[in-house]
């Protein structure tokens, strides 16, 4: 990740924020219809609740919960002088940082306590009591642990981001089909993660989007800050 042009990032990403918005700003049905792609009648979401899902959920939370774990104990590691190889202080800081002033602060701790936008499986047209309201809009529709943005998207998109700066350290480590297969993993997982909080109706698509933006965003900020070129 070191050889990152950030201008150049930072341009395609406010295009991409840009677009997003004016999508749903123009298209705000367009999160309707797609949850509507997972709600059955008189059913509920189908896939919230079930056995396998809420597996597949648990072992990817718990996978950003060790990448914490892992960035916390290599920033005590490099306190004491032993870093771990491949995995010193800044690129450890990196991840730590990320989840701490991502997931947890801004979306958990911030925007999801204060927007107030209700999640699919609360409104009305899915069966709930709630109202829809889009999601540039603040409402009243919800009073904590919204639905905007996606803590879990937030999340899902910080665990891609640690398996790529974990990745120079593992392909020394574990070369050939095992690296093939912790990339295909770094790939396969956070986009399942993503998907899931659709499928199961605990977030709209707009949600899950503007999660991932935000923590890019944030992302590109630590990169420049921490792991450009020149900086150690």
């Amino acid at each position: 990740m070191r050889g990152i042009d950030h201008i150049r990032a930072a341009r395609l990403l406010l295009v991409a924020t840009l677009v997003t918005i004016c999508i749903f700003a123009l298209w705000p049905e367009l999160d309707l219809e797609v949850s509507a792609l997972f709600h059955a009648p008189g059913a509920g979401f189908p896939m919230s609740g079930d056995p396998l899902v809420e597996g597949l959920r648990d072992f990817i939370w718990n996978l950003s919960i060790g990448a914490v774990l892992l960035s916390a104990g290599a920033l005590v590691l490099a306190a004491v002088r032993r870093p771990l190889p491949g995995f010193g202080a800044r690129a450890a800081g990196f991840v730590f940082l990320l989840y701490l002033l991502g997931p947890i602060l801004m979306v958990n701790a911030g925007l999801k306590q204060h927007w107030g936008r209700a999640r699919p499986a609360d409104i009305a047209e899915f069966g709930g009591t709630a109202s829809f309201t889009p999601p540039w809009l603040p409402a009243d529709q919800c009073m904590s642990n919204c639905s905007f943005v996606s803590g879990e998207g937030s999340a899902a998109t910080a665990l891609a981001l640690t398996f790529l700066v974990l990745a120079p350290a593992v392909r020394r480590l574990v070369p050939g089909w095992g690296f093939r297969l912790y990339a295909a993993a770094g790939v396969i997982f956070p986009a399942i993660g993503l998907v899931l909080r659709v499928t199961t109706g605990r977030h709209f698509l707009s949600d899950t989007v503007f999660a991932v933006l935000l923590v890019l965003a944030l992302a590109l900020v630590l990169h420049r800050l921490l792991l450009a070129e020149g900086r150690g």
